[in-house]
C-alpha cells in the first residue's frame, strides 16, 4: 500500500511538473529522492562524495530536462537510477582513473551501527568489485530493490542480474577472506 500511495503521490508531482512546468513540484521530487540517489551513487564511486555529488545533480537535471519523456512504465525512482547508472557508466567510459574511497563520507551515509573498520572495508570491498557487479549488490542490499526492478534499471534480463549479484558475493568473500574475515555470506 505505501509504495501505490508513493507511486500516485510521484504522479501527481510529474504531471505538474510536465503540465504546468511547476519547478517546485519537481523539486519536491529531488527532495524526495536525493538521499537515497546519492547514497547509491556514493557507494557506486567508491565513497567518491564528490563525484557522487556531481552525478547525483546531473541526474535530477537530466531527469529535469526529459520529465516529458517519462512514460511511466516503471516507478519514478526505478526511471531516476536508470538515469543516474547511465551517467555512472557513461563517467567510467570517459574516465580511466585509479579508485579514490572516502572512507568518511561512506560511514556517515551507512544507516548502520557497525563499527567504523568494518564499514570501511566494507566500503573498499565494494570499490574492488566490477562496477556492474558493485551496481547491482547495491540495489538489491542497499536499496532494497527486487531483481526485477533491478534489470530494469541496469536494462539487462533478470537472470544476468541474477548471475552479477552471484559474482559479486563471490568476489566480496573472495576479498573478506583475504583480509581475514573468514568466510563471508
Amino acid at each position: 500500500i505505501r509504495t501505490m500511495k508513493s507511486n500516485s503521490e510521484d504522479t501527481a508531482w510529474i504531471t505538474r511538473c510536465v503540465l504546468w512546468d511547476d519547478r517546485r513540484a519537481f523539486a519536491h521530487l529531488v527532495d524526495k529522492y536525493q538521499v537515497r540517489l546519492r547514497r547509491f551513487l556514493l557507494h557506486l564511486t567508491g565513497g567518491d562524495s564528490d563525484l557522487a555529488d556531481d552525478l547525483a545533480q546531473d541526474t535530477f537535471l537530466r531527469a529535469y530536462e526529459r520529465i516529458r519523456g517519462y512514460k511511466g512504465l516503471s516507478s519514478f525512482p526505478t526511471w531516476l537510477f536508470r538515469i543516474a547508472c547511465n551517467l555512472f557508466y557513461d563517467y567510467n567510459r570517459q574516465e580511466s582513473r585509479g579508485e579514490k574511497l572516502d572512507t568518511t563520507e561512506v560511514s556517515a551515509m551507512t544507516e548502520s551501527p557497525a563499527p567504523i573498520a568494518l564499514q570501511i572495508d566494507v566500503a573498499r570491498a565494494l570499490a574492488s568489485l566490477r562496477p556492474d557487479e558493485r551496481m547491482a549488490l547495491t540495489l538489491f542490499y542497499l536499496e532494497d530493490m527486487p531483481i526485477a526492478k533491478i534489470a530494469v534499471v541496469m536494462e539487462r534480463p533478470e537472470g544476468s542480474v541474477k548471475t552479477l549479484l552471484f559474482r559479486g558475493k563471490q568476489h566480496l568473500s573472495e576479498y573478506f577472506k583475504q583480509d581475514g574475515y573468514g568466510k563471508f555470506e
